[in-house]
């Protein structure tokens, strides 16, 4: 299509009060429908650290809802809750009913493919590390970062399922050790 036609188009959406908005709007519904119905197809209870489920929700995050970020919890009770949002803002869309805490797991994905903490991210470990277990950020497949509240001040980064370096935050650290794996000059941890 030409850009005049596009233009075109554009113009006539706008004199018929349609900007294509509540179209994509509709679709995303679909999309995220679809996202949930596949990943809770991959979730076995009592089996959310299974390669499947992970792979499940990369695929949702990157294929069916492209550039959004998707978060799964697992209850004390091995429920799965699933939403979906934008890189700054996640949350669910109907309160999450029937949740149970502790929560086993939170696993959330950065579709952009790198697989770290962000300030939100320890924000909200920080805050739930009595109430939850364990975390996962993907960054794609193989490659996740692994939290867990017995260690509530590091993140482990894994890339191709082997650990590449360790993220920490608190009292006056931040970031990456200075000894850890980062791009070509590294020293393994001992």
């Amino acid at each position: 299509m030409s850009k005049s036609s596009d233009w075109a188009m554009r113009e006539e959406e706008k004199r018929n009060g349609d900007d294509g908005y509540d179209k994509y709007l509709a679709d995303l519904e679909i999309a995220r429908a679809e996202a949930e119905y596949f990943i809770r197809n991959g979730y076995e209870n009592d089996a959310w650290h299974n390669d499947e489920l992970m792979i499940g929700i990369w695929h949702a995050s990157t294929e069916i809802l492209p550039k959004l970020e998707v978060q799964v919890v697992i209850d004390s009770e091995d429920k799965i809750f699933i939403s979906s949002g934008t890189s700054g803002y996640v949350d669910f869309k109907i309160d999450p009913v029937g949740m149970k805490l502790p929560i086993k797991t939170w696993i959330h994905t950065h579709p952009f493919g790198s697989a770290y903490f962000s300030g939100t991210d320890i924000k909200t470990v920080s805050i739930w590390e009595p109430l939850m277990e364990t975390a996962f950020v993907l960054g794609g497949v193989g490659h996740y970062g692994f939290w867990e509240n017995t260690n509530p001040k590091q993140l482990q980064i894994y890339r191709d399922f082997e650990q590449e370096r360790v993220q920490r935050w608190g009292e006056g650290t931040y970031g990456y050790d200075e000894n850890e794996k980062c791009g070509e000059n590294w020293s393994e941890e001992e």
